[in-house]
């Protein structure tokens, strides 16, 4: 294969997207060394590529209202509610479009891959004139849900339809990749006459598993990393919130249970990873306590901890589960994503202690947190190749590219 070039644009909110990006990067230059890679992404996600090593764009960080700044417009109190929210990143989509088609056609890329990329997937739906460079879309999450308090049930309806009409045309040429598996995805209704969400994804999408940024089975061991990231012996509590500043109430609900830990367990330390939007100040550590802010290998940090407390992030969860690590995980309020999909996925694999944000008192989350503290944990064996897969397909599309057997 000669040499080719690949604007990789990484969407949708926090860092669980780019870190499989990367991973998904590692594997492609692994297949094609040759093949050139520049990026664009919101902040935080393009600041971890640049520290990373990657060539990033800076066209998407002009924007005036950026993919986090909107949704942390939308949180409080532990909530963030998707549809509206994204109902305001809708509004960006031209613009952003724009300047992704300006920088693709500029950089003479081949190909477009886009993880989460909901902004051109609606735009080229829409304008397929926009589109001129084949594009290849990632993504974990179909449809949506409705909230009770939401009354635009003709809209949101007309909305499901449409993208799901989109998916169809879209599926057969460039395709549409999965990652996770179907039977992960609750098998509800789209809409009237329309298949279930599980069956659309069995239609319409190739599943590859998931896409983690380090092998399980080459992890080096808990005391290992522990020396290495300078933690000492006895117990430790780490507390990750993800990307966004939307779950950083549970960092002081954490914090606020900690010293009721600590007197059970005189020995216990904590780490609040507070992330790259939450203010390093916003909780004061008292003693045995750590305060971190965005942390490049998490999962590290996980393996060294003898509990994980977490939001109800896809990513995070996955990486939990592919290491058989203990957790607590409090679903955002109003985030249809982890309340129903990724906590229907980890309820049916029993894995993890689900958690209500509302309904947990800093009492509670000690006691929760004691009672599950290097608990002896035996999770189902996930498939966690899909960084490989994407790869390969992604190739496969360069090589037809090539013989001019793909077109926008």
């Amino acid at each position: 294969m000669g040499k080719q070039k690949m604007l990789f644009v990484s969407g949708s909110l926090g860092l669980g997207h780019v870190t499989r990006d990367i991973s998904i990067a590692k594997e492609l230059r692994k297949i094609n060394k040759d093949l050139e890679l520049v990026w664009l992404a919101d902040p935080p996600a393009s600041t971890y590529l640049r520290e990373a090593g990657e060539k990033v764009l800076p066209d998407l960080e002009g924007m005036s209202k950026g993919t986090n700044e909107i949704a942390d417009s939308f949180a409080s109190d532990y909530t963030l509610k998707l549809n509206p929210m994204f109902m305001a990143w809708y509004k960006t989509f031209p613009e952003r479009v724009k300047l992704i088609k300006a920088a693709a056609e500029r950089e003479k890329v081949d190909l477009v891959l886009g993880d989460e990329t909901y902004d051109l997937y609606c735009e080229y739906a829409k304008h397929p004139k926009l589109k001129t460079k084949p594009f290849l879309l990632i993504l974990d999450f179909i449809g949506a849900y409705l909230d009770e308090d939401e009354k635009w049930s003709l809209a949101f309806y007309m909305f499901q339809r449409w993208t799901y009409g989109h998916m169809k045309r879209a599926y057969g040429k460039e395709g549409t990749l999965f990652i996770g598996e179907a039977d992960d995805v609750p098998d509800d209704e789209l809409g009237f006459l329309l298949p279930s969400r599980r069956v659309a994804v069995k239609r319409y999408a190739d599943c590859v598993g998931y896409a983690l940024n380090f092998d399980p089975a080459t992890v080096d061991g808990k005391e290992e990393l522990r020396r290495k990231l300078g933690y000492g012996p006895g117990p430790l509590v780490l507390v990750t919130i993800g990307g966004t500043a939307a779950g950083a109430p549970l960092l002081k609900k954490a914090a606020e249970a900690f010293p009721m830990m600590k007197k059970a367990k005189p020995d216990l330390r904590m780490v609040l990873v507070m992330g790259p939007r939450v203010p390093m100040d916003y909780v004061k550590p008292v003693d045995g306590m750590k305060v971190k802010g965005m942390v490049p290998d998490l999962y590290e940090h996980m393996v060294a901890s003898d509990l994980v407390i977490s939001s109800g992030g896809g990513t995070t969860t996955s990486e939990l589960e592919a290491l058989n690590k203990p957790f607590l995980y409090f679903p955002l309020e109003k985030h249809f994503e982890q309340q129903n999909d990724v906590a229907y996925h980890l309820d049916r694999d029993k894995v993890g202690v689900r958690m209500s944000y509302n309904s947990t008192t800093p009492e509670k989350l000690a006691s929760v947190t004691l009672e599950n503290l290097g608990k002896q944990v035996n999770y189902p064996k996930i498939r966690t190749e899909g960084a490989k897969l994407v790869a390969e397909y992604v190739s496969s599309l360069l090589k037809r590219i090539e013989k001019g057997e793909l077109k926008a």
